[in-house]
């Protein structure tokens, strides 16, 4: 069984971990042992365990591998030994999750085993790239060299995917005051206006007359539509995201979409070559850093394409040969790889394509944004005058009525 304990050290400092035994009075020996005082201790079954790892790994897969790649590489340059390393950290981390993690991490290093094998307890959080390299470096002995650049990668992307979402904020906002606005005209103004003309016992004009027969489907309607639509994009996920042909349909429209699937291909580009580039500098071979970029593009295409490069190294194809053959990647990538593996120079070719890439991606963002906000604007404009204008024109005739 696992336990979860609750222990002090000689200082008074608390310190939180788990530790695998046959039953509790081991358990608590074993505590014992490493000098700490126990505070309380709980077991967890194995199945348990494993259910709480995938509970709670959702929030801690963006930050908590960035920081342990980090601290781990600064800590092992410094001569410190691993599972010393592992200890500091999880002194210093302040969230509860993390310090279960990592304190499981600490003891499996402290029972001997590999760093690498201990990581694949939290798929949740350390994909397999992660678990790749830290294995790779455990090979060669640049453990610490490798986690800097898994640091820099993680980075890389989570800036990345930051800008991204920061580059969508503001059009979100827009297009949600924007709807509620509408709603909110639809839902009761136009109504009461509505009740005003049907007094009035007169012809109303022809947008007037559409005006009203679109609020009424809206108004009489709105929560079948909004039912539907919710079971409607529930269905399509969920064939998406438990049917092959689901996926691959989903995966094939966001590739050759008219608008963003351009923009879509160049961070797939960036983040192929960004990975492949850090995999090979870490000392991974080819074929199995082709192995290890295919397991995580979340694309199927992709993923089934650079399998297909793979099989093609392993019978002897070069690098730059293989992506020729492949739809996916341009001529450009192809060129800029044969060029590094003729000058034995592949690694610094490939990180040179994913900043090139990543810089294109930016501005077509940038691009994009800039042309969604006027956009918004001149439809939620369009919308608002046609309203104003289906009120106003029965009122200017009744006022001439009036007049006359």
């Amino acid at each position: 069984m696992n336990f979860r304990y609750h222990a002090l050290d000689a200082a008074g400092k608390a310190q939180n971990g788990l530790i695998e035994a046959e039953n509790e009075a081991i358990a608590k020996n074993e505590i014992k042992k490493r000098g700490l005082y126990l505070v309380s201790i709980k077991g967890t079954a194995a199945k348990e365990q494993g259910t709480r790892r995938f509970l709670f790994s959702f929030g801690l897969r963006q930050r908590l591998p960035i920081q342990l790649a980090r601290q781990l590489s600064s800590l092992l340059k410094g001569g410190v030994p691993l599972f010393q390393a592992l200890t500091i950290i999880n002194n210093q981390l302040e969230g509860e999750n993390e310090r279960i993690v990592v304190g499981y991490l600490s003891e499996q290093v402290r029972g001997g085993i590999a760093l690498s094998q201990a990581l694949k307890a939290y798929p949740g959080i350390f994909d397999n790239l992660f678990i790749y390299s830290v294995q790779a470096g455990e090979k060669t002995g640049a453990l610490d060299s490798i986690l800097s650049y898994q640091a820099d990668l993680l980075e890389h992307r989570a800036a990345l995917r930051g800008k991204v979402k920061a580059a969508l904020v503001y059009p979100a906002i827009m297009a949600v005051v924007g709807s509620g606005v509408l709603l909110f005209l639809i839902g009761y103004v136009v109504p009461m206006v509505i009740r005003i003309f049907d007094r009035m016992n007169h012809k109303l004009p022809l947008v007037t007359q559409l005006l009203i027969s679109t609020t009424g489907f809206i108004n009489n309607y709105l929560l079948i539509l909004t039912v539907s639509l919710t079971l409607t994009v529930i269905g399509l996920s969920q064939w998406v995201r438990r049917s092959p042909t689901g996926k691959r349909t989903w995966d094939r429209i966001a590739l050759y979409s008219p608008v963003f699937g351009r923009l879509y291909q160049m961070i797939l580009i960036s983040r192929f070559t960004k990975i492949m580039g850090t995999l090979l500098k870490s000392g991974i071979h080819m074929l199995q850093s082709l192995m290890v970029v295919s397991s995580t593009m979340k694309n199927s295409i992709v993923s089934e394409a650079i399998m297909k490069m793979a099989e093609m190294v392993e019978r002897g194809s070069d690098f730059s040969v293989a992506l020729r053959q492949t739809s996916i990647f341009p001529s450009y990538v192809a060129d800029m790889a044969s060029v590094g593996e003729t000058s034995g120079n592949l690694e610094d070719m490939l990180a040179n394509v994913s900043a090139y890439y990543e810089t294109n991606a930016n501005q077509r963002i940038q691009a994009l944004t800039t042309m969604v906000e006027p956009f918004i604007i001149v439809a939620m404009g369009a919308i608002i005058f046609f309203i104003l204008v289906s009120i106003l024109l029965p009122l200017f005739e009744m006022n001439k009525i009036l007049v006359k």
